[in-house]
């Protein structure tokens, strides 16, 4: 896009807000053969440039300094735009100008700045399974243990797990089903705080693994060192807090470790996706959970319908029904009948005594046909199944005929009053194909 633009004679500013996306612009853009001006700390750029990447709180800083430079721009694109960060330099934009949030989480915490005080429309033409079955994002397994968290810290509506993990021991645990799930291979792991992360690299270490730890307080000079360190080592084990949880791209990363827990679906999401980049001989990457969060949010994989106002989404934590194979511990849905990762079968449930009412039954073949394709009975069927969620299936037809989205309430028994609030909501949907 950016480059387009400037082939027209458009100028374009680009907002980040860290070093190293800064630095990953840097080199993404000479593959296109453009070369930004950067606005950063202790640098001068060229402000009649065509293209500039910008530090968020250094331009903030120097406002006055380049608020002509911002009124020259033609186009603005804010990266990793579901951060609170760009709430300070939004207003600052001529109203004229194309701003483009790019985000693969675009949601924001319900009290708050919502993403529709700044944008007017929201475009998500595929989601994380359109994605994957493109194969532009290798598939994940998803391991986890049952953790009782009654015992650990809220901090600011999240999770402080680190003394609790801590009393626990909770990192000798990581180690030892790290080794037992993917010893060797490139890991992140993601921490609640710094102490806890070190607490981790540290039992790493002491086993003779190749980790090292990361965090916002040591200088550009030591993380860039940590970076190059990861990036050019196969095994390395990288232990950090709140540093490399969105936009940053490593390929060669094999497994997320979450020794943390959250309530945030976007921070869930950004930590996770951090593996799912394609790399040579990559077929999939594992997710280790140790925070109950697959069980809190949902499998990362999962597809999603967002909005850009997020304020009236409940805060409570609402339990996605889950199972842990007990015999390589990946998580499972509910109604899975083997694993999905050795392929182990559960149990078959013990028959309970019940009265049975027994109904008609109509076979409809549904598989291999798009969204798009189905009937009203059809997508009704696949919402009674629990494959899609109702939310969904209401998106579908609200890009129908009323007649249809009448029928559908007709045979769901909705009243007229749901009828008239869908007008209000939005039309558009992932087209999936029903497998």
């Amino acid at each position: 896009m950016v480059k387009q633009h400037l082939s027209k004679g458009g100028k374009a500013l680009i907002f980040t807000h860290r070093e190293e996306l800064l630095n990953q612009a840097s080199n993404t853009f000479s593959k296109f053969g453009l070369s930004p001006e950067f606005i950063k700390a202790g640098e001068v750029c060229n402000e009649s440039a065509q293209l500039h990447v910008a530090m968020v709180e250094t331009f903030n800083r120097r406002r006055d300094k380049y608020q002509e430079l911002l009124e020259s721009k033609s186009l603005v694109i804010i990266d990793e735009a579901h951060l609170q960060h760009f709430n300070k330099v939004l207003p600052l934009i001529p109203p004229e100008t194309y701003v483009i949030g790019a985000t693969a989480t675009p949601e924001r915490k319900p009290k708050g700045v919502q993403l529709c005080d700044f944008y007017t429309d929201l475009i998500q033409i595929m989601d994380t399974p359109d994605v994957i079955g493109l194969g532009k994002l290798v598939p994940a397994k998803t391991y986890g243990v049952e953790i009782d968290l009654k015992g650990a810290k809220r901090t600011a509506n999240d999770y402080d797990t680190s003394d609790f993990y801590e009393k626990n021991k909770t990192y000798e645990g990581v180690v030892k089903n790290w080794e037992r799930i993917s010893k060797n291979e490139k890991t992140i792991l993601f921490a609640s705080n710094i102490s806890s992360s070190k607490d981790v690299c540290n039992e790493f270490t002491s086993k003779g693994y190749n980790a090292k730890h990361i965090d916002g307080k040591m200088s550009a000079k030591a993380r860039k060192e940590v970076m190059d360190w990861f990036s050019s080592t196969p095994n390395a084990i990288l232990c950090n807090c709140g540093i490399l949880t969105a936009g940053f791209d490593e390929p060669s990363i094999k497994t997320v470790i979450l020794y943390r827990a959250t309530t945030s679906l976007p921070l869930f999401l950004q930590m996770c996706g951090r593996g799912s980049r394609l790399y040579d001989g990559k077929t999939h990457f594992n997710i280790l959970d140790f925070g109950n969060n697959v069980s809190r949010l949902g499998f990362w994989e999962q597809p999603r319908e967002w909005k850009l106002d997020n304020s009236k989404k409940s805060n409570k934590e609402q339990a996605m029904p889950v199972k842990i194979c007990p015999k390589c511990d990946a998580i499972n849905t509910a109604s899975a009948r083997k694993c999905v990762v050795c392929l182990w079968e559960f149990p078959k449930p013990e028959p309970t005594k019940e009265e049975v009412v027994l109904q008609e039954l109509k076979q409809i073949t549904i598989t291999k046909k798009r969204m798009s394709e189905l009937s009203v009975k059809e997508l009704i069927t696949l919402q009674d199944s629990g494959k899609y969620k109702a939310s969904f299936v209401w998106r579908v037809l609200r890009t129908r005929n009323n007649g249809e989205l009448r029928q559908y309430a007709e045979m769901k028994g909705y009243k007229s009053g749901w009828l008239r609030r869908q007008e209000n909501e939005p039309k558009g949907f992932s087209d999936f194909l029903v497998k």
